[in-house]
């Protein structure tokens, strides 16, 4: 119904923001992480998402338009609401929480208040697969001729490393140089390779 709304910024706190669009104030729930965007704003454009229940609108509101694609994607998950997703996107970016879920990190999606070991082992079994679809992981690593990918392990590792922030090519150069067998340990050993400017 809105796909986002702009304007004065009459309110902003960690987990809520209202918008003054044409003097009508829209609540929205947020992030702590849109909220790092926003809070210093005088006027903001949020990506929103409507969620409709038998005894309320409530109105979701979004920095970008990838936090609020992340939002989507654990909604459709059975187990998670908009409260456990808003709680997992305030401790994780889109990015890192690609990197947890790509590399199957299920503890690290239970930092979020209320989410449970078997919730989080749920989310990175289900969502595996659509975020590497996402142009926050891509699904498809370039890599140097000689270097072969097609090990899962492998192309997972570079897949963290790159929704890191790396480039795919120096995340396949630092793999490439791993002795670990599992994506865990590739991408910890990668990630001391890369610190020393590789």
């Amino acid at each position: 119904m809105y796909y986002y709304l702009s304007g004065k910024l009459a309110l902003v706190q960690p987990n809520l923001a209202v918008i003054d669009c044409g003097g009508v104030g829209y609540k929205c729930a947020i992030t702590e992480n849109t909220y790092k965007q926003i809070a210093r704003l005088e006027n903001a454009c949020l990506y929103t998402y409507l969620n409709v229940k038998e005894d309320a609108l409530d109105l979701y509101g979004f920095a970008d338009e990838q936090e609020k694609l992340f939002f989507e994607l654990l909604l459709s998950i059975s187990g998670v609401g908009p409260k456990a997703a808003l709680a997992i996107l305030s401790v994780h970016t889109p990015e890192t929480f690609a990197a947890c879920v790509i590399s199957s990190d299920a503890k690290g999606i239970t930092k979020a208040a209320g989410v449970g070991p078997k919730l989080a082992q749920r989310i990175c079994l289900e969502l595996k697969d659509k975020i590497a679809k996402t142009k926050v992981v891509p699904s498809e690593i370039a890599a140097d001729d000689d270097f072969d990918v097609s090990s899962d392990v492998v192309s997972d590792a570079v897949a963290v490393l790159v929704a890191l922030g790396y480039s795919k090519n120096d995340a396949s150069k630092a793999v490439r140089k791993c002795s670990a067998d599992n994506t865990n340990d590739i991408v910890k050993q990668a990630l001391r390779i890369l610190s020393k400017n590789l």
